[in-house]
């Protein structure tokens, strides 16, 4: 399976946001966001295979 079609069916439709180097492996990491909101919703890097989705709670107090 290629890794984009990993992206889709984790983080779905995505914008790049930033780049910065992987945490893992030192290669480029890649911050995404939903392209609608503009919220950050995970990143991933496609050299070491890393995924991370982004769940935030959004509670009103």
């Amino acid at each position: 399976m290629s890794f984009e079609l990993v992206l889709d069916a984790i983080l779905g439709k995505r914008e790049l946001f930033h780049v910065i180097d992987c945490t893992i492996c030192g290669h480029e990491e890649i911050y995404y966001v939903e392209p609608e909101s503009k919220q950050q919703i995970g990143k991933a890097c496609s050299h070491c295979g890393f995924v991370q989705k982004f769940e935030f709670d959004h509670q009103k107090e």
